[in-house]
């Protein structure tokens, strides 16, 4: 079977390595395209083609939906594997086309025709499915979503299995010795422009907040201006929180929110996607104590990775408009509410962002314990399983008699 594999930034091989790895194992063809247009807010394509243990893909450059689809018309694959919905791409080849979640993205699409186009759609557990299905309930999805439906994990969770601790502590410069506060920052510069980002939380100065709010006239962040509430003074709190821990501060950053220079001189160490395949995002979880963050779906890899984290939440309106809110419920997932993916005592922990700033001074790692069962609930409820086989659930799915 001919697989081809829509690969639209490198980002995408985190999620995808462990499929292409699978597909290759059990002597599949597999053809990577990737991108090779501008890339907003990633890198480009370059250097080596990434290297996998069961084999090589061939890899094909593409630079829009036309050139990708005019390739599949002249060699059709057998089938398509992505974590993008088919779109214009679905009536370029007759081939079996698979829709792979993608953290919680695919559940907050305010569109459902990816839902029609595709021919099975892989979710990591049947909780996204129910929640894809309550959130349509007044589109008559629940038949497709019966029909293509398939259960197969979190495949880009695989990689983890073939991830050594201390090769990994070695290979990132982290000594043996101490914990890891695993930080991921505030992304500053790809969240909506809010009044809150660009009048308080952005600037690093009382001064700055103060002229910013003056000209904006939002009164109601007066409060956070004077006690200088700001990104700068949070990363100040972590880095006390690491000292008095005896942990180290570790920053990752993706390429489109580099941590400023005031968080970059705090952290011990900043990391970059110095690898995509195994991801340098689950190499660090691997060593970590715990994981701090803003609303970031890495808690889920966290859980799977046996690492507690800490969300550190700012209010809606914080993060986003009132229209935007409207147009892109994200609070539907991206909320403290007990249960959900953020709030789970004994592996996810929910904290109000305004609670952070003296709330850092006081806490320490025993008071963000991990416990079995709880990881053991959450990861079955959330990610489906954690046995590693997830890639070849999803292959099995790829037959048609695989679907169900």
């Amino acid at each position: 079977m001919r697989i081809a594999v829509p690969i639209r930034s490198k980002n995408y091989y985190r999620l995808l390595g462990p499929v292409v790895e699978e597909a290759l194992r059990r002597g599949h063809e597999v053809d990577c395209h990737q991108w090779s247009g501008p890339a907003k807010g990633e890198s480009p394509f370059s250097g080596p083609p990434l290297e996998f243990r069961e084999g090589t893909p061939r890899v094909l450059s593409y630079r829009s939906a036309e050139e990708l689809a005019e390739c599949w018309r002249w060699e059709p694959p057998d089938a398509v594997v992505s974590i993008d919905p088919p779109g214009e791409l679905r009536g370029a080849a007759k081939s079996r086309w698979l829709w792979l979640q993608y953290g919680a993205d695919m559940a907050l699409l305010p569109e459902q025709q990816g839902f029609f186009d595709a021919d099975a759609v892989a979710f990591y557990s049947a909780h996204w499915r129910e929640l894809i299905r309550a959130r349509h309930r007044d589109v008559e999805l629940g038949a497709e979503l019966d029909r293509k439906s398939v259960i197969v994990g979190a495949p880009e969770l695989d990689a983890v299995h073939a991830i050594d601790r201390e090769s990994a502590r070695q290979r990132l410069g982290l000594p043996a010795d101490r914990p890891v506060v695993l930080y991921l920052p505030f992304p500053l510069h790809s969240n909506p422009r809010t009044s809150w980002l660009a009048s308080v939380y952005r600037p690093s100065t009382r001064i700055e907040q103060a002229v910013r709010l003056l000209a904006t006239g939002r009164r109601q962040y007066w409060r956070h201006a004077r006690e200088g509430r700001n990104d700068r003074r949070l990363v100040e709190a972590a880095r006390r929180f690491c000292d008095r821990n005896g942990a180290l501060l570790v920053m990752k950053a993706r390429d489109k929110d580099w941590p400023p220079r005031y968080a970059s001189r705090l952290a011990d160490r900043v990391l970059g996607d110095e690898s995509h395949h195994p991801p340098t995002i689950l190499e660090l979880m691997r060593v970590a104590s715990l994981c701090v963050h803003f609303y970031s779906t890495a808690a889920m890899e966290a859980a799977y990775c046996g690492v507690p984290s800490l969300c550190l939440a700012p209010e809606p309106l914080e993060l986003a408009e009132p229209s935007h809110l409207a147009a892109f419920p994200f609070h539907d997932i991206h909320n403290g509410e007990a249960g959900g993916i953020y709030n789970a005592p004994g592996v996810a922990y929910w904290r109000p962002l305004d609670s952070a700033f003296d709330g850092l001074g006081s806490w320490s790692l025993a008071d963000f314990p991990l416990d079995g069962e709880a990881r053991r609930r959450y990861v079955e409820a959330f990610l489906g399983s954690d046995d590693g086989r997830s890639a070849g659930r999803l292959i099995d799915a790829l037959s048609p008699a695989g679907d169900g």
